[in-house]
């Protein structure tokens, strides 16, 4: 059996899409983001606005992509747009910061949350060991099967909400901060461009899906807040070191480990979903020789990029050693629309340089315009406000430069290349996949 004849297969409806879009975004972040928005903005009301917010600028940068997504229908996101648009080598930086900084570290961040609300319960009053959290977290990153996300619904004191724009704070950096940590909640958006080349009809589901799942998103967000402010103030938010846990124990009492049952579970969702999508970006990279050969093997009884899922697995796996959770988030943050801004430059570059392509879906230059800008925006508050992390970013996106031409362009001894050969027929044999060879034109 030749490379060629197994491919990603088409089976991804609506239902499927909409599905792995809510169940991507629907992780962590909504149970560690409200703090920092109230935080920074001093108020309810503005906090409120905060999220919505959020959901809109996402859904301007996911509209943005569907038109991209349609247009370029090959798995790979923001990799194979980057290329498109200016060339191999900023798609070669982007495949790097993803398989190195921006996937691993958003994996270990929702399987260390997953690991703190599966213990807490037990650790009444003091932080669980990291030994403990680092193992557990281990064990959500391995784990293969899909899981649903679960809706708390409450009701509770209205008081909150009488004076909603009370000390809100309009201070611009302040804001920012706001922002940022909203903006992480809404993470994933672009996810299901990942995985375009296994949707049926991607012209027609792709941007149903992202209107249909992000909007169901916001809607989620916006009242889970209401839930959270309902029950606790904002001062009580602040003070928490876990939301959601003392938003449960406010009303389920000596129950409320059930709440840290469903955030375990949302926050292994998101990784099982992640994972999935994450490992087609790998794929159609090494696809095109910018990542190892072994790596765009495709198992041959289920049709998955089964080396890719195993290699994003173990490369999550090192960043549970990093016991900060606000590192990871960090480390993330930055590099995402540092790429994001870049490929939504992209979509405009090639509208005035490819006028005649055809576009299944050509989306009103405001949005994307109104996301670039947001997005450098985003980018230069951050390199403001944490220059130091901001600047180990930016170290491993353009280390990757050198990296580039010493493995991708040189062309290796022939004795590597033998090696490297050999190696890829042996994980061929362990794990029962082909070489899927189609490369981009």
């Amino acid at each position: 059996m030749t490379g060629g004849s197994v491919k990603l297969e088409k089976n991804l409806n609506l239902i499927n899409g909409i599905s792995i879009l809510v169940g991507v975004i629907v992780g962590s972040g909504i149970f560690i983001s409200p703090k920092g928005v109230i935080a920074e903005t001093g108020s309810i009301g503005l906090a409120l606005i905060i999220w919505v917010l959020c959901g809109v600028i996402s859904m301007f940068g996911a509209i943005s992509y569907a038109e991209l997504g349609c247009m370029i229908p090959k798995a790979g996101g923001e990799y194979e747009y980057l290329m498109v648009s200016f060339g191999k080598l900023p798609g070669f930086l982007f495949i790097w910061t993803f398989t190195i900084v921006m996937i691993p570290a958003s994996f270990a961040l929702s399987a260390l949350i997953f690991a703190d609300y599966t213990l807490q319960p037990f650790y009444d009053g003091c932080a669980p060991p990291f030994s403990a959290r680092v193992l557990l977290a281990a064990s959500s990153i391995s784990n293969e099967y899909n899981l649903h996300s679960n809706e708390l619904k409450t009701k509770g004191r209205t008081e909150n909400f009488q004076n909603p724009f009370e000390n809100s704070k309009l201070d611009a950096g302040k804001l920012a901060l706001a922002f940022y940590s909203g903006m992480y909640s809404y993470s994933g958006w672009s996810f299901l461009n990942y995985v375009v080349e296994e949707i049926k009809n991607p012209n027609k589901v792709l941007p149903l899906s992202i209107f249909i799942g992000l909007g169901l998103v916001i809607v989620i967000y916006a009242f889970s807040n209401v839930a959270y402010f309902t029950l606790l103030t904002p001062k009580e938010m602040i003070e928490s070191s876990a939301v959601a846990f003392t938003f449960s124990e406010k009303i389920l009492n000596e129950y409320s480990w059930i709440v840290s049952i469903f955030v375990s579970l949302s926050s292994l969702g998101y990784i099982n979903g992640a994972l999935f999508s994450a490992s087609r970006t790998i794929f159609g990279a090494a696809r095109n020789s910018h990542m190892p050969t072994v790596l765009a093997l495709i198992n041959i009884k289920f049709l998955t990029p089964i080396t890719s899922i195993v290699f994003m697995g173990l490369a999550s796996l090192v960043c549970l050693v990093i016991e900060d959770t606000f590192v990871l988030l960090k480390l993330t943050m930055l590099s995402e629309y540092i790429f994001f801004g870049g490929t939504v430059a992209g979509l405009l570059w090639l509208r005035k340089r490819q006028p005649e392509t055809i576009r299944p879906i050509k989306v009103n230059l405001f949005f994307p315009v109104v996301f670039l800008l947001i997005c450098i925006f985003t980018i230069i508050m951050t390199l403001i406000i944490t220059p130091f992390d901001s600047l180990m970013c930016l170290f491993v996106i353009f280390i990757g430069v050198p990296i580039y031409y010493l493995f991708v362009v040189v062309e290796k001894p022939e004795f590597i290349q033998s090696k490297i050969n050999s190696f890829t027929i042996l994980v061929q044999k362990l794990t029962y996949s082909v070489l899927d060879d189609s490369k981009d034109d």
